[in-house]
């Protein structure tokens, strides 16, 4: 039996762009429910907001360091 060849191969790098999405939305949502529950167990307002800035910070570096080294 054959194995059936895809005639148009993907480049290397197309799902980059999702993987990046996903990675914002993934680091956005953890940091900021992180500090949306620690505002619900402190009694406080500013953590969530700290949260998602922290969140979105700490995956722009990430990316930097994963997709930007590339030539």
């Amino acid at each position: 039996m054959s194995e059936h060849q895809d005639p148009k191969p993907s480049p290397p790098n197309s799902g980059d762009g999702w993987r990046v999405l996903s990675y914002l939305i993934g680091g956005v949502l953890l940091y900021g429910g992180i500090g949306f529950g620690l505002d619900r167990l402190l009694g406080t307002q500013f953590l969530l907001p700290v949260g998602i800035v922290l969140g979105a910070g700490l995956t722009v570096l990430l990316l930097h360091f994963r997709f930007g080294a590339r030539s």
